[in-house]
């Protein structure tokens, strides 16, 4: 079943704490939110205190009169559960709730994210409060839905209390059965390893290097989700038993060594994304890269959101400059670019948008983390903004429901990534993921993830949802099974095209290397065999690939390959010891074909197979715009919208092909049209 955001029209909100501020603000806050469209606050993710103030005494008064205040002014409410912040006299009284270090150090009361997921101590504290503020505010007229906790795994996502040791060793004795059956599958003969006892494995603990068992690191982080998993799925299940059918229950963010698409499928009504476009900024407010690839950039992790809920929620939009005060030093938006990264969002999926925050926090570690309006309360430019906004959103309300429109998607897993986190081996994981998506955006052709189902997932991804695209692109699965194999396969005879790149197949479920030709499972569905391969030395010059006399970059690692019987090699290695030798080959299968790239995809590269693939300009009949131009679009037929999204200061021009309606103005284009610094335009055909 699909767990996606299921609205009417496309909806604005703001993250709201009452707690931070004075009651007597309260309705003149909410009023002037509604007056700039607002219609939906979130609240109550860090207001622990505020419902039960001291151990086993509940007082439900503050946010009763803040959520009768919502009624009356009509304004809907996602509440959070406050589990993300323990309370003092809990931390204090309990340090078993905390997490620790490696070296066993507990981390302290006064941040967030200090407790830990698997603490039967806290888990019953947990539990408590959720049913509480189920029992009492659950049916609350004015509480449209639930989100559970806040950003899993944001703080930290390694766990190293004693209860976390524990929790461990139960999740690997139900993995592995057997002691003899867990040494065999995580290589501990190496290095004189081998457990004789389920009390002698830890979770990684200091060590002279970070060269840990890495099979046993895999499982770590397998662990980790599924625990972060069960805690949530907790919380959902007391929610379910007391508030209403139609009371949807979420989360915020997507962070590392969590499976979010199982979390959702497990638990969640849909997902929710906090989406800060100025991360592409370092630390000093400079930018990683020249060019449009800053705050465009958010726009991969709009489509991972995208790849778990079709129609997605935004829970925190950026709206102001943002840091704490120990870090993360951001500028504030310009001109334009606030309105801009809000239908970034609703381009790619999102059906509701919610900005942190109403007004910038007076008090504490955000205090630099500004608002829709800053300390002062006066109006500002983000404000009327919004209003733009608001405006724009209500004329193109039938956005909602309809999808987002790729022909062409990138294969993951959470196996795959969280391996090539930790093997130093597997640079060009990142590369490739940057260079296909990169490729994607300048050749304007739309791009989905698909994510695959990890072993004993309840998910599942079937045949036709992957013949939904021409071109599937998985580039570096190093871990890849004979059933992911063989449904790729299935993928391609139907007439799919499957472009695989360097270091394909190499490993098994546990990350060893089994005794067996590269790229293992893929070798009869690609054709090739891999012969010899290196990574490439620092010294040596950059490599390349001549494909057709056009030489492709082929960075990182290299594999020369020999093809198989019926496949046909398409470009060779020029330079270094295996000058001539082949680099690139295609193999027909049923009605489809299978690339290999015995390299990494840079952007350059990437951009080349779409355009041989005749996959660039995806709607280039109906626009064409300048690379630095992103070109989104969701619907069909009638509801097709276009969006042209200018991440530049400057003026951009675009060529309309056929006469089309801008939905903001409602003025027809045809012909050469302008898009202002950081404009956007939402086109639609005439009918």
């Amino acid at each position: 079943m699909e767990k996606s955001l299921n609205l009417s029209h496309l909806v604005l909100g703001v993250c709201y704490y009452p707690e931070h501020w004075e009651a007597s603000l309260w309705a003149e806050d909410l009023r002037r939110m509604k007056e700039h469209g607002i219609e939906v606050v979130r609240i109550g993710e860090f207001a622990w205190s505020k419902i039960e103030p001291r151990e086993g005494v509940f007082d439900f008064s503050f946010f009763d009169r803040f959520l009768d205040l919502c009624q009356q002014e009509h304004m809907r409410v996602v509440f959070g559960t406050p589990t993300c912040t323990p309370p003092a006299w809990l931390t204090e009284k309990y340090p078993e709730v905390l997490n620790a270090r490696e070296d066993g150090v507990f981390y302290r009361h006064g941040l967030r994210q200090h407790h830990n997921y698997t603490s039967e101590v806290y888990l019953a504290f947990c539990d408590r409060i959720v049913t509480q503020m189920a029992i009492h505010y659950g049916r609350h007229p004015a509480v449209a839905g639930w989100q559970i906790d806040n950003e899993f795994n944001c703080e930290v996502n390694e766990y190293h209390s004693e209860s976390d040791q524990q929790a461990f060793r139960l999740f690997l004795k139900a993995r592995f059965q057997t002691l003899e059956n867990l040494n065999e599958k995580m290589g501990t003969v190496f290095w004189n390893q081998t457990y004789t006892s389920w009390e002698e494995i830890f979770l990684p603990r200091p060590a002279p290097s970070k060269g840990y068992n890495p099979h046993l690191k895999l499982m770590e982080k397998r662990f980790i989700s599924e625990a972060v998993i069960r805690y949530c799925k907790r919380q959902a299940e007391i929610l379910r038993r007391y508030i209403p059918q139609e009371a949807f229950i979420t989360t915020n963010g997507i962070f590392g060594n969590l499976d979010s698409h199982e979390l959702t499928e497990t638990t969640l009504s849909f997902m929710t994304y906090d989406s800060y476009p100025n991360f592409a900024f370092d630390g000093n407010s400079n930018p990683k890269e020249p060019g449009a690839f800053n705050d465009r950039r958010s726009s991969w992790s709009l489509t991972r959101c995208r790849s778990i809920s079709p129609n997605f929620g935004i829970m925190e939009q950026q709206s102001g400059p943002g840091g704490w005060v120990s870090r993360m030093r951001q500028p504030s938006p310009k001109p334009g670019q606030m309105r801009l990264w809000t239908w970034q969002s609703f381009a790619h999926g999102a059906d509701a948008v919610s900005y942190f925050r109403w007004r910038t926090a007076p008090v504490g570690t955000e205090i630099y983390w500004h608002g829709l309006l800053n300390y002062s309360n006066e109006p500002t430019r983000r404000l009327r903004e919004l209003a733009q906004v608001s405006t724009e959103a209500r004329r193109l309300a039938d956005l909602a429901g309809t999808k987002y429109r790729a022909a062409i998607a990138m294969l993951k897993d959470y196996s795959n990534q969280w391996d090539s986190e930790l093997d130093e081996w597997r640079h060009q994981d990142a590369i490739s993921d940057t260079g296909w998506y990169e490729a994607s955006q300048v050749c304007h052709a739309p791009m989905d993830f698909v994510y695959l189902p990890e072993d004993g997932s309840q998910r599942t991804v079937e045949l036709e949802e992957l013949l939904h695209y021409k071109l599937l692109v998985y580039p570096h699965p190093a871990i890849l099974t004979s059933e992911r194999a063989e449904l790729l396969r299935r993928y391609v005879e139907a007439g799919g095209i499957l472009v695989f790149g360097v270091r394909t197949g190499y490993k098994d479920e546990y990350g060893r290397c089994p005794m067996r030709p590269m790229p293992g499972y893929a070798m009869q569905l690609a054709g090739v065999k891999v012969e010899d391969f290196t990574i490439q030395s620092p010294a040596d010059e950059p490599e390349t690939v001549d494909w057709d006399g056009e030489q492709l970059p082929a960075p990182e690692f290299h594999e020369i390959l020999v093809p198989l019987e019926g496949t046909k090699v398409l470009g060779h290695f020029c330079g270094s010891y295996y000058d001539g030798e082949p680099a690139l080959t295609v193999r027909e299968l049923g009605k489809g074909r299978v690339y290999y790239y015995g390299a990494a995809f840079t952007r350059e590269t990437a951009a080349v197979f779409l355009q041989k693939l005749e996959l660039a300009e995806t709607f280039g009949a109906l626009v064409s715009v300048p690379w630095d131009v992103e070109v989104a679009v969701r619907g069909e037929g009638v509801q097709e919208t276009l969006f042209l999204l200018n991440y530049q200061g400057e003026v951009r021009r675009a060529r309309v092909h056929v006469p089309m309606e801008n939905c903001f103005t409602g003025e027809v284009l045809c012909g050469e049209a302008e898009l202002p610094a950081y404009g956007v335009a939402p086109l639609r055909r005439l009918r």
